[in-house]
């Protein structure tokens, strides 16, 4: 089996756990998520299997789309609604107020992850050191916010955002951050993915759907690929193709998908007027 499936992660599951479950279900080895999504989150978990595993790279740096909770007045340790209240503040931003500082976070911004976060810090993740009390200092990292808007206010301390960014970008972080910039704490009392790059929430299966159905989830290793235009190779150079013998291509810039003879063979750059095979997909159909 080889390609991807679009699925609905619920609360409380890890990643991993979906992943897991996953390889239960469909009796597959060769299975990962497409980029982690915290336990207390729900939405859209990409996930690869087979063949489709060779596109991590390719994949994991795309565009998120979130709709996100932030809780003003007080804070936790892990920054979500799990941890523990380590600070409180009379302080609650109005609309008015918050509408006003959220142009400061949109394009390109440094952003320090959460202690509790997966980065590795001395080969150890950096909540296992939290967890035993250990304070680290993680690096800020250059991530980028296309857009955030105010949605609405559900309750008098709580708000709701609409978030699109870039991969690698900590919506727990970017609560904390709105609310410092509102003089007060926050932290992210919830959240949904409701898009990770064209894997989109209205098309996503849950597991007990996936579990039903199976195969009928099943999308195509080229479905990702959808924006990525074609590059046709001469039918005589087949063999010299399949064979990893240098070919000659007219110059293209970034990727493009490779077919000949109306297969697929993954997708390709050019060096120089040479095709260089970065995913080698042919037999993942």
């Amino acid at each position: 089996m080889n390609g991807f499936i679009n699925v609905l992660k619920p609360v409380g599951a890890t990643a991993s756990d979906v992943v897991v479950c996953l390889k239960n279900i469909l009796h597959e080895k060769k299975i990962g998520h497409l980029g982690t999504l915290d336990p207390g989150a729900s939405g859209v978990l990409p996930v690869a299997i087979g063949q489709a595993t060779k596109l991590f790279d390719y994949l994991t740096n795309k565009v998120k789309y979130y709709r996100a909770f932030f809780t003003f007045g007080k804070t936790t340790d892990t920054l979500d609604a799990y941890g523990e209240v380590i600070r409180t503040c009379d302080s609650v931003p109005n609309a008015e107020i918050i509408e006003k500082v959220l142009s400061r976070f949109v394009g390109d911004i440094e952003q320090i992850p959460p202690q509790y976060s997966a980065i590795s810090v001395g080969g150890v993740r950096s909540y296992k050191l939290a967890r035993q009390g250990e304070q680290v200092q993680l690096k800020s990292r250059k991530i980028t916010i296309y857009e955030i808007k105010l949605v609405y206010q559900p309750n008098a301390d709580t708000f709701v955002f609409d978030v699109k960014c870039s991969g690698g970008t900590y919506i727990r972080s970017l609560a904390r951050d709105v609310a410092e910039a509102c003089d007060t704490v926050g932290y992210m009392s919830g959240l949904i993915r409701l898009a990770s790059g064209c894997f989109e929430i209205d098309n996503a299966y849950t597991l007990d759907e996936i579990r039903a159905r199976r195969n009928e989830c099943l999308l195509d290793v080229t479905f990702p690929l959808n924006d990525v235009e074609s590059y046709f190779v001469a039918e005589n150079l087949y063999d010299d193709l399949d064979h990893g013998r240098k070919v000659a291509v007219s110059q293209f810039d970034g990727y493009r998908k490779i077919y000949c003879k109306d297969e697929f063979f993954g997708l390709g750059t050019a060096r120089q007027g040479i095709l260089k095979l970065e995913y080698y997909l042919k037999n993942a159909f």
